[in-house]
């Protein structure tokens, strides 16, 4: 499933940088050895000054700015509880020095004490209420918690203080981001570029933000600058390829060649040559299969993968999932319980994860994220599991070498050419590669809304980055053969005043009347959403990236959908999803064709209540919906990945 509606992660927000030095009174051999120390530190030789600081603390144990310096290398390598007895003796020795007291509060807040984390960081700013960094630190407290406003004030009041704090710039900017309110975000994100040009979280947010406006090549233009800047950058380079999907005018062959060079680049370097693993060689045993995704929530992803894991063979296959994120829900607590393994990746390394999954002695690893937010492809890089596969969260390959297999089916993938442009081996299943199941049982209306409205609706609820201006084109000639109509588009992205206009404004290039074109922003509600769905008589896929989860909410919903089919796998999703519902009638071989098959519906309206009301009745028969079919064909896949494996491994 292509999370096309979800945004990408940004770049971590990093705690203001430490201020590590102050003299106090002391030895003056003691001061002496802390100075060398500290201008290693400065210099960069990490573990020189690491030495140094160990040296002060031998000879004065409680010395403040060797105990707060060493606390700051302990804690960028993650050695927390070492850091945190840095901290407490430097405040013991010190206790009014909100320097520390900052950089305490930002280790306790990487260690999940945000409580304790705050009140270190108030007494900071009660200290020195000029302290810029640790406003912006709180800010980024107060955030996590949710409590946006008062985050939003602390940002403030760090440019208040210091108007070029590029980090603090970045962080509104994404506050605004998060609310909906894209132009503001992409104005903070500019003025933090401004303040430092080699900022890689202000070039990976801008380029989210135009991405999620809908411009599309603005944004790979972004990501491209920033790639120059930063080309070790792996999340930013991931955006970038995730982006080079919404636009017709970049090759498939071209984008292949970008997701292998991501490949070489970010994970080829940590794949171990030879590396053996002590898995039983068993082809016929019972298998451990992990499924790794920060969306075992109420997400999309969950509507396809909960059906799949719910199924399983038990006798045959033993499920263990790792879930990525910090967000739960009760479909968090639903897969839990489905789970014989259930583990956290939050805060755990790859080093760590990759030892966990080893001990849990996993046969199949199963990525569910591809190149979108909170993957852990660098994880897979490892090679922790023998057998590895991508699945579902990412429409292409993943260009590592890592990762042996990748699940499609023969219409997403025809034979051939998608073989050249896949590194991992691609396992095509008989009935397609989507298991669906809605978040709640809605029931559609027994007839579309044209008959009660007098006019056809057509309709569109994709992320709007999939809304082109070629897309834009199609559907304004389509509105224009059909008179009357009226076109929804629904998505998140329509929350920001600017959007909107822009949209709207390029239907009426296109001689589309504004009023035809409603453009609503999300609806939180799982049932408001779906029963949006009541106002639409036709759903249009966009092109060339198709829909997933909407396709299927639409079909869902008893609303048909006409789908163009490209020549790649994201422009090839939607034929896939009609095709195994029967529905090959709305699948169009190009955009005329696509136009035409729109309009012919939409003059056909015993054909569109017919439609209305067998659809439910054919989702049920489809494959799309037999959940315990979908996993016999995911588990016979599982076992020939397996067979491959045994037979050409050895001890």
């Amino acid at each position: 499933m292509k999370k096309s509606s979800r945004k990408p992660t940004k770049a971590k927000r990093p705690a203001a940088p430490a201020l590590p030095v102050r003299p106090v009174p002391g030895a003056a051999s003691a001061e002496a050895a802390f100075g060398q120390a500290l201008t290693l530190h400065r210099a960069g030789r990490t573990a020189e000054a690491e030495a140094g600081y160990r040296a002060v603390l031998t000879a004065d144990p409680g010395h403040p700015n060797a105990n707060n310096n060493l606390a700051i290398i302990l804690r960028a390598r993650g050695d927390w509880e070492e850091a945190l007895g840095c901290y407490r003796r430097a405040l013991t020795r010190n206790a009014t020095d909100p320097f520390v007291h900052s950089n305490h509060g930002c280790l306790l807040l990487d260690m999940g004490r945000a409580a304790e984390a705050e009140a270190a960081l108030r007494t900071a700013i009660t200290l020195k209420p000029d302290y810029a960094e640790a406003h912006f630190n709180l800010a980024n407290i107060l955030r996590n918690r949710g409590d946006r406003d008062g985050a939003k004030a602390g940002y403030g009041e760090a440019l208040r203080l210091k108007p070029n704090m590029a980090e603090a710039l970045c962080n509104l900017g994404d506050l605004h981001k998060g609310a909906v309110e894209l132009s503001r975000a992409g104005e903070c994100f500019v003025a933090a570029l401004k303040a430092n040009p080699a900022s890689a979280e202000a070039w990976n947010n801008l380029g989210e933000t135009l991405k999620e406006m809908g411009r599309i090549e603005e944004a790979i233009a972004v990501f491209q600058k920033g790639l120059e800047a930063h080309p070790n950058h792996a999340l930013m380079h991931s955006n970038l390829l995730l982006a080079l999907h919404y636009t017709p005018a970049v090759p498939a062959e071209t984008i292949f060649k970008a997701h292998a060079v991501w490949g070489q680049r970010h994970t080829d370097p940590l794949l171990p040559a030879g590396k053996p693993h002590a898995n039983p060689r068993d082809p016929d045993r019972r298998l451990r299969v992990g499924y790794v995704s920060p969306d075992f929530c109420a997400h999309s992803v969950a509507f396809f993968a909960e059906p799949l894991i719910r199924a399983h063979d038990r006798s045959g296959f033993e499920v263990f999932c790792y879930h990525a994120a910090t967000r739960t829900d009760v479909v968090t607590e639903r897969l839990k319980g489905l789970a014989s393994g259930w583990r956290s990746l939050v805060g755990v390394d790859d080093a760590r994860a990759a030892a966990l999954i080893e001990q849990d002695g996993i046969d199949i690893l199963v990525d569910l994220t591809g190149h979108t937010a909170g993957n852990r492809l660098t994880l897979f890089a490892r090679k922790p599991a023998p057998v590895q596969v991508t699945w579902l969260g990412y429409p292409d390959t993943t260009g590592m070498r890592a990762i042996d297999w990748r699940l499609s089916d023969a219409i997403a993938d025809p034979e051939g050419v998608a073989d050249r442009l896949s590194v991992e081996r691609i396992v095509r299943l008989p009935h397609g590669f989507h298991s669906y199941r809605p978040p709640v049982d809605v029931a559609p209306p027994a007839e579309p809304p044209s008959r009660a409205n007098g006019h056809i609706t057509f309709g569109s609820f994709n992320n709007t980055s999939k809304v082109t201006a070629e897309v834009v084109r199609v559907w304004s000639e389509i509105l224009t053969r059909v008179p009357g109509s009226r076109l929804i588009i629904k998505s998140a992205q329509m929350g920001d005043k600017e959007t909107r206009n822009r949209y709207r404004n390029s239907f009426v290039q296109h001689g589309i009347a504004a009023g035809r074109i409603d453009l609503l922003a999300r609806i939180h509600a799982a049932d408001g959403h779906l029963r949006a769905y009541d106002r639409i008589d036709i759903a249009l896929d966009p092109f060339p990236y198709n829909g997933t989860t909407t396709t299927c909410e639409a079909l869902w919903m008893g609303v048909p959908v006409v789908t163009v089919a490209g020549n790649t796998h994201v422009s090839r999703v939607g034929a896939s999803l009609l095709t195994h519902c029967g529905l090959t009638d709305l699948i169009a071989a190009d955009e005329a064709g696509y136009i035409a098959t729109a309009v012919d519906l939409a003059g056909d309206p015993e054909r569109l209540s017919a439609l209305r009301r067998s659809m439910r009745d054919r989702l049920d028969a489809a494959p799309l919906t037999d959940y315990q079919g979908f996993a016999r064909g995911v588990e016979a896949a599982y076992r020939t990945m397996w067979r491959d494996w045994t037979a050409r491994s050895t001890i």
